[in-house]
């Protein structure tokens, strides 16, 4: 087993373990919470880079959706361009795996002296972790290889933090985190059976948009990471409603493109664009809770229906398993740098 295998299957045990922290009475202490924003609710803002960053998206849609306002930024950007967005009334939601990425680093000295900053990170001695007035851990264990169970106790914990921000208990979420993770268990039981076919139709593409709106915009965002730094390739993310404003100009058989629709809103309109596509003669991975029945040039994969936005902590192990497995067909070492770092140390 490969070491980014190996860290792959243990997102399941690290969801379990976390599920069980954050479900406990005061985990995520109400009083130090509201400390940290003048007013309540806040604005929210979430800034991380590279997974640390895609994890927000659906506590963002969650948080909005209950009308609170939450914004998504990538760390380098708000330290260098934006810092005057934060506010009083702001609350700073710092994700960053190790705690001392280059960009967080810069972020944190930008910062003035007072301000608060509510800390996610795996790594609880960290310079995050030690400037941050509350911390929220990941308790992924050690990630050696890209990130995979980081990843998916980031979107954990930050949906944790939503229904906490939104002060609403806890159990809905409880329950969908333990089906993803038993879901995610079956994917992994499965791998040898699953994966064969999936990888054949996916072959080794020119180049790979993947797409999604809302919540599994997640899905989409990690997946092109783990494609291009496991399997080397030209992967794109994109929204789905983006695409069509131009992108479709390139649709080719040569490419590959990855849908993940799941129920919701705009469920059915991913559905109509894997159709649309497909008519194009491009070539759709799709990933669905939905019934779909045009199966030309579209190899479907059925996924778990799961609710409030959690769909990535599934779909995101399918993508996984796909780069590790591709990689492997290419010759490559999956999950091995050879130009960047575990850890951006450099801007």
């Amino acid at each position: 087993m490969t070491e980014l295998l190996e860290e792959i299957s243990q997102q399941p045990a690290a969801l379990s373990g976390l599920r069980k922290f954050y479900a406990s009475p005061g985990a995520i202490p109400a009083k130090g919470l509201r400390s940290l924003a003048r007013h309540w609710p806040p604005t929210v803002v979430f800034t991380g880079m590279g997974s640390s960053l895609f994890a927000a998206y659906p506590a963002q849609a969650y948080l909005t959706e209950q009308g609170v306002r939450a914004l998504v930024w990538e760390t380098a950007e708000l330290a260098h361009h934006h810092l005057k967005v934060l506010r009083a009334d702001t609350l700073l939601v710092v994700v960053s795996q190790s705690g001392q990425t280059a960009e967080v680093l810069r972020l944190l000295e930008s910062l003035p002296a007072k301000a608060r900053v509510l800390a996610v990170t795996n790594v609880e001695a960290s310079p995050l972790a030690k400037r941050a007035s509350l911390l929220l851990p990941l308790m992924a264990g050690e990630q050696l290889a890209v990130s995979t169970k980081t990843y998916t106790c980031s979107v954990a914990v930050l949906m944790y933090l939503a229904f906490a921000i939104a002060g609403k208990a806890p159990s809905p979420l409880t329950q969908e985190v333990m089906r993803a993770a038993e879901a995610e268990e079956k994917i992994l039981e499965r791998h040898e059976v699953l994966m064969p076919s999936i990888v054949e139709f996916f072959d080794r593409p020119s180049y790979v948009a993947l797409m999604s709106r809302g919540a599994d915009l997640a899905s989409a965002y990690q997946g092109a990471l783990m494609l291009k730094e496991v399997a080397r390739l030209a992967a794109e993310p994109i929204s789905a409603a983006q695409f069509r404003h131009g992108p479709m100009e390139i649709i080719s058989p040569n490419h590959r493109y990855i849908l993940f629709a799941r129920q919701g809103k705009t469920g059915k309109l991913l559905l109509k664009l894997a159709r649309d596509i497909r008519k194009a003669s491009g070539r759709v991975l799709l990933f669905t809770d939905m019934p779909f029945d045009d199966p030309t040039n579209v190899r479907l994969v059925r996924v778990e229906p799961l609710r409030l936005g959690l769909g990535t902590l599934v779909d995101s192990v399918y993508i996984q398993l796909l780069a590790h497995d591709a990689a492997l067909r290419a010759g490559f070492e999956p999950g091995r740098f050879e130009i960047a770092e575990n850890v951006t140390r450099h801007e």
